[in-house]
């Protein structure tokens, strides 16, 4: 403080120094503590986040595990080029074949070929030029003005959600007028209502002379050696939940074999992500709450009969035994000594192949049996979640280092205010003892006049 510096100039006792050595002194005993302590709670609240974020990823594992979707997924094989198999979730197991592919054709017509695309066709009078398709009927308006470029356009506009028409230069000075169905399977009529009196024959449709270049025609092939028609190149409505998609003709020698079998590669994929997450989650929780009288290593949660008590709690409940005597442990999942644990693949693909059926139910199980992973992902209800178990104990973890921040702050106003007054006192002191020895330095000089004066 300021009023520190003046100290000791008097008497040279009570200087800045010693109240700074006796604040000192005061601040290891009283603050040093809470800053400890302040310290300690900024490390609790880093790892209460890790250890949310680690029970977080935990029983997202066993949501999944516990969840219908996962065993209800299905892996498409068998898959060629020319076909295209899909299946949606819990559609049935099976196998079949299919041959013959021949896909459905769109209606395409040109024209003939005209030496402009931009100004009058030539003799064209005016009249309506009606496209049909699809059972729609679409009028092109047109008169002794309308380009190639204009008709286009018209009919793009008319009739757009049904057909598509474009104008392609095929050689120099040479123009197509193009008109593609956008459905396959529906093939394109044309009439034409001319208006010119003069030359009723010259019209829009043998001005143009149309020429089906692809006729409309349905997808054919065999189902297990059925034969099978759509409209479509895209058939969902043969096998429920699978959607074959025919890609291009198929050699009369080729066959696609397609087999549709629940998805155990997601399954295995889950069961290894749930191991090394459990693992995450243990290792940190041995972290948090080991005890090394040796090293005098402590964890940081070592005192905390809360977050001890997670590990036993998740652990007993993943080595339980159900009524019939099953247990994780059948399906290859083993924790050693050191709490770590490990899948044998083998053995779980096994049970997976053997009896999938067992295995979701004692994973999963249904409306009268909970699956292992529906207790664990129910048990981590109580855990995560708005005001649920690690919510309150975060709680108190918040209380706690407000508390400690508040303590902090009340004494070192304490400290502050009592070091005030004792700079005060000792600054009066210093005066005091100051004044003193002025005194005292004029009466030593009186007596030692005094004697000088009785000598002589």
């Amino acid at each position: 403080m300021s009023s520190v510096n003046s100290l000791g100039i008097g008497s040279g006792v009570l200087t800045s120094d010693l109240v700074d050595k006796l604040r000192t002194a005061d601040e290891a005993t009283v603050l040093k503590p809470l800053e400890k302590k302040m310290t300690l709670d900024a490390q609790k609240e880093d790892a209460y986040k890790l250890l949310e974020s680690l029970m977080t990823t935990l029983k997202g594992s066993f949501s999944a595990l516990d969840g219908d979707n996962l065993y209800l997924s299905r892996a498409v094989t068998g898959n060629t080029d020319a076909v295209t198999v899909t299946a949606d979730s819990g559609s049935n197991v099976q196998a079949f074949s299919i041959t013959d592919v021949s896909k459905a054709e769109a209606d395409v017509w040109n024209s003939a070929a005209l030496a402009t695309k931009s100004t009058p066709i030539t003799d064209l009078g005016a009249g309506t030029f009606t496209i049909s398709t699809g059972g729609k009927d679409f009028n092109i308006d047109y008169n002794a003005n309308s380009s190639l470029n204009e008709i286009r356009d018209s009919i793009n506009e008319t009739a757009g959600d049904s057909l598509t028409a474009s104008v392609l230069q095929v050689g120099k000075d040479s123009y197509k007028l193009v008109i593609t169905a956008k459905d396959t399977n529906k093939p394109i009529t044309f009439s034409d209502s001319n208006a010119n009196t003069v030359a009723p024959e010259v019209n829009l449709t043998t001005a143009l002379g149309l020429n089906n270049i692809q006729i409309a025609k349905p997808a054919t092939f065999k189902y297990n050696g059925v034969e099978i028609t759509r409209d479509t190149n895209e058939v969902s409505d043969l096998i429920t939940g699978v959607t074959i998609k025919l890609n291009e003709n198929q050699k009369p020698t080729d066959t696609a074999s397609i087999n549709i079998a629940q998805n155990t590669t997601s399954i295995n994929s889950e069961m290894s992500l749930f191991v090394t997450n459990y693992n995450n989650l243990m290792t940190n929780l041995q972290d948090m709450t080991r005890s090394d009288r040796e090293s005098g290593s402590v964890g940081i949660f070592n005192g905390d009969s809360f977050v001890k008590s997670i590990k036993r709690d998740i652990t007993d409940l993943i080595t339980q035994v159900d009524k019939n005597g099953n247990s994780l442990m059948d399906y290859g999942i083993d924790i050693d000594r050191y709490g770590v644990m490990s899948l044998d693949s083998s053995k779980f693909n096994e049970k997976l192949s053997t009896d999938p059926k067992g295995l979701e139910m004692f994973f999963s199980g249904d409306s009268t049996i909970e699956g292992i992973f529906t207790k664990l992902n129910n048990r981590m209800d109580d855990y995560t979640g708005y005001n649920k178990l690690l919510s309150n104990f975060s709680k108190q973890l918040d209380s706690a280092k407000e508390n400690t921040i508040t303590q902090y702050d009340k004494q070192k106003a304490s400290l502050d205010s009592r070091y005030e007054i004792l700079t005060k006192k000792f600054i009066a002191y210093d005066a005091m003892i100051s004044r003193l020895n002025a005194q005292f330095s004029s009466l030593q000089m009186m007596i030692d006049q005094s004697y000088g004066d009785s000598k002589s």
